[in-house]
């Protein structure tokens, strides 16, 4: 029996935040009043957002929140989402088990609800700054690695190129014929090369 499809949503690129980023995110359930719930969200994008919270204080699929969360670079925005994904977090991998009974708590997936265009374009552009900074801090960081290298082994680089240049140089010069090499005739084998004339 085939495997029913899934529904495709058409999902923006993700930012992931740093640890310099703000991550600090506010959100109310839409049905209560007077009660909120801080946390901190781990990517955004114009379409949504992804935030970690404790199970016992986890909404459930389909719920509608009020978040405020602060533009990765820009400032704070305020508006309405709803829940579409949920996951448990492994923050426990294999090197960094400091606290194995915590609960690693839930991973929830929010899809803004009719994002205004102002909201939306300020999230794209500060999201795109975000995007070339990183782009230039890979390219940076190569550039680094690749100084570092030559300043190691430049040295020996060279000595290998020139020690190459001079090999070259050398069976070039024992493979030219003598003066008494006569193309037409060629010469016997073995005598090409006469050494002391």
């Amino acid at each position: 029996m085939a495997n029913p499809l899934r529904r495709f949503v058409a999902r923006a690129p993700r930012y992931i935040l740093r640890p310099n980023d703000n991550q600090m995110l506010r959100f109310a359930p839409n049905h209560v009043h007077n009660r909120s719930f801080s946390t901190r969200f781990v990517n955004v994008s114009e379409t949504g957002l992804a935030f970690i919270i404790d199970r016992t204080s986890a909404p459930r699929i389909g719920e509608f929140l009020k978040v405020e969360f602060p533009v990765p670079g820009g400032e704070q925005i305020a508006w309405f989402a709803k829940v579409v994904r949920l996951e448990e977090v492994d923050q426990h991998p294999w090197w960094n088990r400091n606290n194995p009974d915590e609960d690693p708590g839930v991973l929830v997936g929010l899809q803004f609800h009719q994002l205004p265009r102002g909201h939306r374009e300020a999230i794209r552009l500060h999201l795109q700054e975000k995007f070339h900074d990183i782009i230039r801090a890979q390219r940076y960081a190569k550039l680094h690695v690749v100084r570092e290298f030559l300043n190691e082994h430049g040295w020996k680089i060279l000595m290998n190129l020139l020690s190459t240049l001079l090999t070259f140089g050398i069976l070039y010069l024992l493979s030219r014929p003598t003066p008494s090499y006569d193309p037409e005739r060629g010469s016997p084998w073995g005598q090409r090369i006469k050494f002391g004339e």
